[in-house]
């Protein structure tokens, strides 16, 4: 048994060696040093830390050190005999400026000094390079426990990783344990900002549900601050960005994952219920609460507001404007309500320049109420003619092109709230609890969503009240949703009808498909741990593949040594939504253990992990699929682990994705 808790307190930089009574005398067990498969991946984000560990294992934080074990007896035991894992970390500075140096050497003969004070030995160690991190470990033995100690220094903090347990536990779990110590992964540390208890927090997020559905923000859990209190007008940026005019915090700005990233307008909008982006960033907002429209810069600093309730042809009707779109020339639209010559509500089309001249009123067919509006790139409008169940098309001067809609179904697309993507495909939310997706000659050709049962929460997947909608790049439609006490967005993947969708192409030859074609492009830069100088560089990845065979070639990258774990990062110059990466080898393939995608936010998503093994041939071209991502892929990072002597090469690495 090694002592109770022999940790460096590395955060102080003190050496605390607690004795322990003595192992008791296990029963001899043979060893069977079979490995547990490992099943989860858990990152430790205080640690920057990320490892695989089999399935059921726990783990808990006590004084800075992290204490790893199979159950929650061995966290807890002051006798050591299953294994047991203790880390704990400090930073690069705070360990300098007390001993002078942080070089791996140093830190190592420090963490094992207590050890080795106790009466254990240490084996010879063997440098390690974990990404940009050196180090060093080795075996500990003594006459009742075995362990491995391991300590990591990069160019901001130290890691340290002992694990130990009694002699025959050691041999039994052997194998496991070495598969743990491979599969550690230090990750970039995230640096915290202090969130003011004013601004918004974090919506729940729901990322569990039926075929289509992606995630859901909000609902009625979590604290006050992370609760809508009514989701309305929604719209995307070309990066997948969602924006959100929310009744209670202005406007709220989500990554395409559901990330929060920031709100504004909270002091400049008294009641904010759409929102809609300019070509050039900048946002426009329906005030309802001022009868306005407030224009934000990209970054929501206030630039204008325009409107007010009035008779003037530049103001609006006290229930108005609830609904506006921007031009593709930037001119903004909404739609207005007042009162008519004989006491009726009248609707009509308000159109303004991008700083909030009155251009145009647009005078609208008295059978129209619409109940929402979007305008093409020729400035055709399309209009939610949601108590006629009818979606109406007009000419830029509000003469009516076309009516779809069924006559004898009026409830089929009976919606509030519509939306337009690039590719002249309408997105419809029902109040039937769907969503439809219309070719532009007014055929469904995709849907989502389903009806929520009346009087309840609505399960994921669930529509109750549309209040907006959004046609997001990647393939995601958003709707609001708002029911009493409830109120989220959500993000859906529609379920194309392939008959319809070919109906509509064939009538209409012009149109495109609206989710865009899957593109492939090869890598225009790349970075690596190593290489090996001076001809087998990064730049050996860019570009498609040009070694032909089964060879070493300085035309691929390669390590520096043979028998390390390395890793090569490859950048591509168009982000995309991301469904797949090639990866062509060239020698001694098939030791690619782990493969990560990473956005424009710098957030890495796993999506191919493996244990190295040669590959069944040579040259080997591996093809990795994943779910479509929510966010633009902007570069891959690829590990290698050839510590079994091998020494392998990548000759090219392309993308697949949705740009």
């Amino acid at each position: 048994m090694l002592l109770r808790l022999v940790t460096v307190i590395l955060l102080t930089g003190m050496m605390v060696a607690c004795s322990a009574p003595p192992a008791p005398t296990p029963t001899p067990v043979p060893p069977a040093p079979t490995p547990i498969l490992l099943e989860q991946d858990v990152t430790f984000a205080e640690f920057g830390l990320r490892l695989r560990l089999p399935a059921g294992w726990q783990s808990r934080l006590e004084a800075n050190t992290l204490r790893i074990a199979a159950t929650a007896t061995a966290l807890d035991a002051t006798v050591i005999d299953a294994p047991l894992l203790l880390i704990d970390t400090t930073t690069v500075p705070a360990f300098t400026a007390q001993y002078g140096t942080a070089n791996p050497e140093t830190v190592f003969e420090l963490a094992s000094s207590a050890i080795q004070s106790s009466g254990y030995t240490i084996a010879p160690t063997q440098p390690i390079r974990l990404g940009n991190a050196q180090g060093l470990q080795a075996d500990v033995s003594g006459t009742s426990g075995r362990g491995r100690l391991l300590v990591l220094v990069d160019d901001t903090r130290i890691v340290r990783i002992l694990a130990q347990a009694a002699g025959d536990q050691w041999e039994r779990e052997a194998a496991t344990i070495d598969q743990i110590f491979a599969s550690i992964e230090l990750l970039p540390l995230a640096i915290p900002t202090p969130t003011p208890l004013a601004l918004a927090a974090q919506p729940q997020i729901v990322r569990t549900g039926p075929p289509g559905f992606v995630l859901r923000l909000g609902g009625r859990s979590g604290p006050a601050n992370s609760r809508f209190i009514a989701a309305r007008g929604l719209a995307a940026a070309p990066d997948g960005t969602i924006y959100l005019a929310e009744s209670g915090r202005g406007v709220w700005v989500f990554a395409p994952d559901g990330t929060l990233r920031t709100t504004f307008g909270a002091d400049d909008l008294l009641d904010a219920y759409d929102v809609a982006l300019s070509p050039n960033g900048d946002l426009y907002v329906a005030d309802y609460g001022r009868n306005a429209i407030v224009r934000f810069s990209a970054t929501g600093d206030l630039i204008g507001r325009w409107g007010g309730h009035g008779d003037a042809p530049d103001q609006f009707g006290l229930s108005a404007p609830q609904r506006i779109a921007v031009g593709s020339d930037g001119s903004v639209y909404a739609i207005d309500t007042r009162p008519g010559p004989d006491g009726l509500a009248v609707s009509s089309i308000v159109r303004f320049s991008a700083d909030g001249r009155l251009i145009e009123r647009i005078t609208l067919p008295a059978d129209l109420a619409p109940a929402d509006l979007v305008v093409d790139q020729s400035g055709v409008l399309y209009l939610a003619e949601s108590f006629a169940g009818a979606i109406v098309k007009l000419a830029p001067d509000g003469s009516v092109l076309a009516r779809f809609g069924d006559p004898a179904d009026p409830t089929l697309l009976a919606g509030p709230v519509l939306d337009l993507d690039r590719a002249g495909y309408l997105y419809l939310a029902t109040y039937a609890g769907t969503i439809l997706r219309l070719a532009p000659d007014g055929t469904i050709v995709a849907r989502g969503g389903a009806p929520a049962t009346p009087g309840s929460i609505p399960n994921p997947g669930e529509i109750s009240l549309p209040n907006g909608i959004v046609a997001a790049p990647g393939g995601v439609v958003w709707i609001s949703d708002n029911s009493g006490e409830y109120s989220a967005i959500s993000a859906f993947r529609l379920q194309t009808d392939e008959a319809a969708m070919a109906t509509a192409l064939a009538l209409a030859p012009t149109a495109a498909a609206p989710t865009g074609d899957i593109i492939r492009q090869w890598a225009s830069a790349a970075t690596a741990s190593s290489f090996y100088a001076p001809d087998y560089d990064p730049a050996g990845a860019v570009g498609p593949p040009d070694v032909t065979e089964c060879q070493d070639s300085p035309n691929a990258w390669a390590p520096a040594t043979p028998g390390s774990r390395e890793t090569l990062t490859v950048t591509f110059a168009d982000p995309v939504f991301a469904t797949g990466l090639i990866i062509h080898q060239n020698h001694q393939p098939g030791y690619i253990t782990l493969v990560e995608v990473i956005d424009e936010q710098g957030t890495a998503r796993v999506v191919y992990r493996a244990d190295p093994a040669p590959a069944p041939e040579c040259p080997f071209i591996q093809s990795i699929t994943f779910e479509q991502t929510l966010t633009r892929i902007v570069s891959a990072r690829i590990t290698i682990d050839q510590r079994d002597g091998s020494w392998s090469e990548i000759d090219a690495v392309a993308l697949l994705g949705v740009p």
